[in-house]
């Protein structure tokens, strides 16, 4: 009986044992979602991978100079003539807005410009005065005229005194095309009107509001009269015009051209440096002297004259007041004094007005025997202070025993040839180029 008790305990124990060890190994249950599959991690290659390219970087950013000014030194040429000079020089780009002084003076005044290049001279002062500005140079000068159709309807043409000629314009009611965008030309013509006493109206005075080269075209395809500077022009008639310088020479017609450097206080994008580098570059000695062969070989004299005070300065310090240049055998220079002191004559001749005048002077076949001019010259281009030039055969001038430099009451001289045309009179001459 013990012995069977002890079998059943022995066999209970054996079953306990199996039940432990078939839990033991009993597989882990399915799970109730299937977990995210990972990549295995790649075995590093056999071999060294390929080097990626590197990007170039980004070019930088090109500097830039905004270069406002009048349309005068856009149409005529200059500045295609000139300033790939100062890109190459100083490795930056100039973006030019070429508009009416009044306009590029507004943008200057905004702040929408660097440097200005313009030719108004109030209104520069003014802008420096309300401290728009904080450099102001000379650049270069030349004159104003008034073109117009061949059959010169005012009866105008020939005429020196620019007053009287705008009077006949009105008298006449005669097509005039005004610039009307308060550019250094358009203030011009204001001013000579004021100075006439007339306010152009009617049908006759067409405001354009555009710059000189559309007026110019306007004026010629309607057969009418306008002021403009000599460069635009003269560039315009290698395109084709039917219209005719009419009336130059006058004082008045004075045209100078300035450069302005922005005030950086306009805002920090403004690059007065680049400015103060540009107006350097500009009124320079070798600059100037390129500003000073513009146009010679296709007009036979430069359209603009060089003015800046280094330019001046470089040309002897005590500048001569007239001198006689060119193909001579000896070139001629005198001070005022120096030229009073020469033997004088009297002549008479007549004035603006159509009255005779006696004039006093010195005559110019001996200021040019003086100079010599040589086997082959053929020709003598008169000078005057404000750009305008007037041209003659030598031996007409050197036949004339009548033709006179004659002394101003202001100071300066003038040419007085009785029996010439009215153009060969030339107020402020300061020079007689011998060709």
């Amino acid at each position: 009986m013990l012995h069977r008790t002890y079998i059943q305990k022995l066999l209970v124990l054996l079953l306990i044992a199996v039940m432990v060890m078939s839990a033991c190994t009993q597989p882990t249950p399915e799970p109730t979602q299937v977990p995210e599959v990972t990549e295995a991690p790649t075995e590093a290659p056999t071999e060294a991978p390929t080097e990626e390219p590197t990007e170039e970087p980004a070019p930088a950013e090109e500097t830039r100079l905004i270069l406002a000014t009048t349309t005068s030194t856009a149409d005529s040429g200059l500045l295609e003539y000139i300033l790939p000079d100062f890109e190459a020089e100083a490795g930056v780009k100039v973006d030019v807005i070429a508009v009416g002084t009044g306009q590029a003076l507004e943008m200057g005044q905004n702040g929408d410009a660097d440097v200005l290049l313009v030719h108004a001279r109030a209104k520069e002062d003014q802008f420096m005065a309300d401290g728009h500005g904080v450099r102001r140079e000379d650049v270069m000068y030349n004159d104003f005229i008034i073109v117009g159709p061949a059959s010169d309807p005012a009866g105008i043409k020939g005429e020196t005194d620019i007053i009287a000629a705008f009077k006949k314009l009105a008298e006449t009611e005669s097509p005039f095309i005004s610039r009307g965008d308060d550019s250094g030309t358009h203030t011009k013509e204001l001013g000579i009107w004021a100075k006439a006493e007339i306010e152009p109206a009617g049908d006759w005075y067409v405001s354009a509001g555009q710059g000189m080269g559309a007026v110019l075209t306007m004026a010629d395809e309607q057969e009418a009269y306008t002021l403009s500077d000599r460069a635009t022009y003269l560039a315009r008639t290698l395109e084709g015009t039917d219209l005719e310088i009419v009336v130059e020479g006058d004082e008045l017609l004075f045209n100078p051209y300035g450069v302005i450097a922005v005030n950086p206080d306009k805002g920090d994008h403004i690059q007065v440096d680049l400015a103060n580098q540009f107006i350097d570059w500009i009124i320079s000695v070798p600059e100037q002297e390129k500003i000073g062969t513009f146009g010679v070989e296709e007009f036979g004299g430069s359209l603009f004259i060089p003015d800046s005070a280094l330019w001046n300065e470089a040309q002897g310090g005590e500048e001569a007041d007239f001198a006689i240049t060119g193909n001579v055998a000896e070139e001629q220079g005198w001070a005022e004094d120096e030229i009073k002191a020469l033997e004088t004559m009297d002549v008479e001749s007549t004035n603006s007005k159509g009255e005779t005048e006696t004039y006093t002077g010195v005559s110019l076949s001996e200021l040019l025997d003086l100079a010599d001019p040589n086997d082959d010259a053929t020709t003598v281009v008169f000078v005057a202070n404000d750009g305008y030039t007037a041209e003659l055969t030598l031996e007409e001038v050197l036949a004339c025993e009548e033709c006179i430099l004659s002394f101003r009451s202001q100071g300066g001289f003038s040419s007085v040839m009785p029996d010439f045309p009215k153009n060969a009179q030339v107020k402020g001459i300061v020079e007689i180029q011998v060709q």
